[in-house]
């Protein structure tokens, strides 16, 4: 492989976007595909050369990138009709940062190598501002020579690139990561609605919660943003974390753990997300606590009796 080799990237969501832009800064070659066409505009307008099928993108590239939404997006991009797959063969190297369930990523390693390809999960965690600014934390699962290959391509939005184990593993430890956002998100939800009911000075509260063993990074993002309501999407919603959340609770069921802190956050999610607040950033989940919403939501909303309960089973 080439010092610059040939790149294609695929997701160029909230997420991708901001990792897409830093390699073509770094000198890359970049081609692009999208199901929605009008997201690789800026790419191209920066340089990058569009392509019409995932299977055109494999084949125009060395190094295929991937940064898709779910495990539906990952299905129909690697395996579907013209997908990435069938195109690769010997010496192609395929990057997938999506978060999705570790036995897909095991899959498609399987059918890459079949072709003579290399195949790694590589979630990302940090957040759009970090992807822009090129400090995202990798957690790779894969064959070492495969992540050392690729490890120039990820150092262009990545700060830290850890080798977990093989195919599979990095995907496990995001997994751990998310059951983790999900918890502290939902603590800090209660938290700013208990902070509004008591009439607390919010930032005062803040500066005192992070300084000592409450702090998180989740509470340091989500109190002043959930004592703030806001209906605009952002690219940390309510219902993206819900559907990761599935992969969680998957997971545990396969090491025969049951859950406990973990499921009754999950309600929450999955309540306003049933509720139509799923494009809502995740700070907002302390909406469910509203006494308005707690009156007039549909029952699936109204979730304060649920998370008080500690012997939920995730589904």
């Amino acid at each position: 492989m080439s010092a610059l080799p040939r790149v294609g990237f695929v997701g160029a969501g909230v997420m991708g976007l901001p990792m897409a832009r830093r390699l073509l800064a770094a000198g890359h070659r970049l081609s692009v595909h999208a199901r929605t066409p009008a997201k690789v505009a800026p790419l191209i307008e920066a340089g990058a050369e569009p392509t019409e099928t995932p299977a055109q993108l494999a084949a125009d590239s060395d190094v295929i990138i991937g940064c898709l939404l779910d495990e539906k997006a990952v299905q129909e991009v690697y395996l579907g009709p013209d997908g990435i797959i069938a195109a690769v063969h010997a010496g192609h190297l395929l990057l997938e940062h999506g978060t999705f369930a570790p036995r897909v990523a095991r899959d498609l390693a399987e059918q890459a190598a079949e072709r003579g390809a290399g195949f790694v999960d590589a979630p990302v965690t940090g957040g759009p501002q970090r992807a822009y600014l090129g400090e995202l934390t990798c957690m790779a699962g894969g064959r070492a020579e495969h992540i050392e290959a690729a490890r120039p391509l990820l150092a262009a939005y990545c700060r830290d690139i850890s080798h977990v184990g093989p195919v599979g593993t990095g995907l496990e430890l995001k997994l751990v990561n998310q059951l983790l956002v999900s918890v502290h998100v939902a603590a800090a939800a209660e938290a700013a609605a208990l902070l509004g009911r008591l009439g607390l000075p919010a930032q005062l509260a803040k500066s005192v919660l992070m300084s000592g063993w409450a702090a998180s990074a989740m509470l340091d993002y989500c109190l002043p943003v959930a004592l703030t309501p806001s209906t605009v999407p952002t690219g940390a919603t309510i219902g993206g974390l819900s559907a990761v959340q599935d992969a969680v609770a998957e997971i545990s069921s396969t090491v025969d753990l049951p859950l406990r802190v973990f499921p009754a956050a999950r309600q929450v999610f999955t309540a306003l997300t049933d509720a139509g607040a799923g494009s809502r950033d995740i700070a907002q989940l302390a909406r469910a606590y509203d006494r308005e919403q707690s009156a007039h939501a549909p029952s699936s909303a109204r979730v304060t009796s649920h998370v008080t309960s500690s012997t939920a089973e995730a589904n």
